[in-house]
């Protein structure tokens, strides 16, 4: 059996951020890691790959673009 993809959550409201979580897991394909600032998704990135990120673009710490631009190069 395959492992299931990975799917990295990027978002500051941790009420939201956990439920996200929990509903992808329930589904065996969907591996879920969560991040609530834009270090943190950073961080993760460079040492994990995922094969989906969702991404709030109102994060505390960075523009959500900004975090993506970053994870582009």
């Amino acid at each position: 059996m395959t492992a299931g993809k990975r799917v990295l959550l990027i978002d500051d409201d941790a009420t939201l951020l956990q439920m996200l979580c929990e509903q992808l897991q329930l589904h065996e394909e969907f591996i879920t890691v969560g991040a609530e600032t834009g270090a943190e998704a950073l961080e993760l990135v460079k040492t994990d790959y995922f094969d989906v990120i969702i991404l709030d673009v109102g994060l505390p710490d960075m523009d959500g673009r900004e975090v993506c631009r970053l994870m582009r190069r």
